[in-house]
């Protein structure tokens, strides 16, 4: 063959195959981005060793970066949420009377979002023993790990370092006791001994963990109590994602690890947990003189050390048994499964006023949502709070996770074609509507609270029933009943973040039963009190000037207590637990009776 011919050849071919080679490398690469795909340049092997979202975030910055974003940004209020750590207090007083003898009823604020959920729970005075116990809470105790499973990336490492994967100890250990037990290991190291950062530490919230597996970002269920409520509910085990479940439905239902109604089940066993030595240093003492049991402190410090103790055992369950797969929620459903369970749990608390066996709901968005519109037609929670959106080539989750008003556009309009502004409408109507149900129902509870006060006040003084307090909860045994059962629905509702957007006529339809058994209550007592011959008995009819005379406004010492003063501020950030914007307690006062020329026009 003429070499003239054969070396210009053997070029050109050199040369194709390197363009294709280029070409392949540079398809690949646009395809990596326009999913957001991973940083090869910093890449790191991902383990469940170490959950920190610092080290995760080197192989998927652009996510780390959304996600951070709320650490450095202004809170953003909305009508009916946002990240304004605002007292909910403050601006709805009729919790703390709804709320009257348990925790909540102290400190209750709105939340700020995943990065902040660690930092807030250990902030809490609900987390507080001596500050509760000062201020009138003498049954607290102190809260149990079963509250960090939603609050601590950390868990799962937890579970089964810790723990060893025993999950009734882990429940069943003291906060305090388990928090100490998270790794220095820190990404960015700091100058904190304690180890208290954000960032890979003991204050350390939501991460990417959580929700995806380190070998290829799958996402999947980490937290056992969430595994065990879906299998209950008819969903079948998986090793590597928990449960077996399409990716769509992933998508929501890694929120439901922790969006979720729960409670901590008596196990009716002992257990063998982590204590702490400082429970036989008779020096150290409670605020009332009382011996400590533990450090309300998250590192081991002055001699204290872990040792081995006995405790009453405890699981965090999700009451979803009579929930079935492909069923809508319906609030009756808790109504069954709480009385079944009730020889074992029979209640949160008992109402300081009342004496009623209530129940605490907690954030049931999975519930409420799942007979929506949105679920019927296929809409994951990831889809609204965590839309696509663009960041040059690349097509990104949206990491920052908050509420869906915040970018309508992406959050929205992939699937709806009317304006932003129309539909930032339509969500406001629902939610006033919702407001209007909700306030309605609360002040009708409250209103039942305070009538059986006055009753129960006055036949504590008739001869029959003087010393008997037996006998006064016999008589309003069915009164109780429907107190408990009202307001499990009307805070259902208002724990629920979404004002009833998620499915609004189930909302509507629980706050109409909340007003109708809160009525009969009433309707009941007045039965009870003609009965026993109380003649001048007159049943209450709260409204909204009323209800502020129960402002307690913002958290303070009451005592000189662990360093602090009495009548100093108990949250060291201004933003933590002050008023409410001006213009959500207009929109309040508006709400409920319902001035149509003001919320209308707005």
């Amino acid at each position: 063959m003429n070499k003239k011919i054969l070396y210009p050849g053997i070029i050109a071919l050199v040369i194709l195959i390197a363009g294709v080679l280029w070409l392949n490398n540079d398809i690949s690469k646009k395809q990596q981005e326009s999913l957001g795909g991973i940083d090869s340049k910093n890449f790191v092997e991902l383990s469940d060793d170490n959950p920190t979202f610092d080290v995760w975030g080197k192989n998927f910055p652009d996510h780390l970066d959304m996600y951070l974003k709320v650490e450095q940004e202004k809170p953003i209020p909305t009508e009916y949420g946002g990240n304004l750590a605002y007292s909910k207090l403050i601006r709805y007083p009729q919790l703390t009377v709804l709320w009257a003898g348990y925790p909540f009823a102290l400190d209750a604020n709105e939340e700020r979002g995943h990065f902040w959920v660690q930092v807030d729970q250990m902030d809490t005075a609900r987390n507080n023993k001596d500050f509760l116990n000062a201020h009138g809470y003498k049954a607290f105790q102190g809260q149990p790990t079963a509250c960090m499973n939603c609050h601590s990336g950390w868990t799962p490492w937890l579970i089964k370092n810790v723990a060893k994967n025993d999950w009734v100890a882990f429940n069943t250990t003291k906060y305090w006791t388990m928090i100490k037990n998270i790794p220095d290991n820190m990404s960015t190291p700091t100058n904190i001994p304690e180890h208290q950062s954000i960032h890979g530490g003991k204050r350390m919230g939501v991460t990417c963990a959580d929700c995806h597996n380190p070998n290829d970002m799958s996402l999947r269920l980490t937290r056992p109590a969430a595994i065990n409520a879906l299998v209950a509910r008819g969903y079948e085990k998986d090793p590597i994602q928990g449960i077996k479940a399409t990716r769509e439905e992933m998508r929501t239902l890694v929120c439901s690890q922790c969006h979720v109604e729960y409670y901590f089940k008596p196990t009716g066993t002992k257990v063998k947990v982590i204590g702490e030595s400082i429970a036989n240093d008779n020096t150290k003492k409670w605020w009332d003189g009382t011996q400590k049991t533990y450090d309300e402190f998250d590192s081991w410090r002055d001699g204290n050390q872990a040792i081995e103790i006995e405790a009453d055992g405890l699981e965090l369950v999700f009451p979803w048994a009579e929930w079935k797969k492909g069923q809508p929620f319906r609030i009756e459903m808790f109504d069954d499964y709480y009385e079944k369970v009730r020889s074992i749990f029979a209640k949160d608390w008992d109402h300081k006023i009342t004496g009623a066996p209530m129940l605490k709901i907690q954030h049931p968005e999975s519930e409420l949502y799942s007979g929506g519109v949105h679920a019927a037609n296929g809409v994951s929670c990831a889809d609204c709070h965590m839309p696509y959106i663009r960041k040059g080539a690349k097509k990104l989750t949206q990491h920052n996770i908050t509420s869906p008003l915040q970018d309508i556009n992406s959050a929205c309009k992939t699937c709806h074609t009317q304006s932003e502004s129309y539909l930032k409408a339509q969500i406001k109507d629902i939610q006033n509507s919702v407001a209007y149900d909700l306030r309605t129902a609360e002040y009708a509870i409250v209103s039942l609270i305070q009538d059986i006060k006055t009753l129960r006040d006055t036949l504590s003084n008739m001869p029959e029933y003087k010393n008997n307090n037996q006998k006064i909860n016999n008589e309003l045994k069915e009164v109780l009943e429907l107190h408990r059962k009202a307001q499990m629905r009307a805070d259902f509702i208002g724990a629920e973040n979404s004002t009833g957007f998620h499915n609004p006529r189930e909302a509507s339809r629980m706050l109409l039963q909340a007003v109708d058994m809160a009525r009969l209550g009433q309707a009941k007592l007045v039965e009870i009190a003609t009965a026993n011959k109380i003649n001048n008995f007159k049943i209450s009819n709260l409204g909204f000037e009323d209800i502020q005379k129960l402002n307690p406004g913002e958290i303070y010492y009451k005592t000189d207590l662990n360093g602090h003063k009495a009548e100093e501020r108990y949250y060291k950030h201004s933003n933590i637990n002050g008023n409410p914007p001006s213009d959500l307690l207009e929109n309040d006062k508006n709400i409920k009776p319902y001035n149509y020329q003001v919320i209308d026009k707005k």
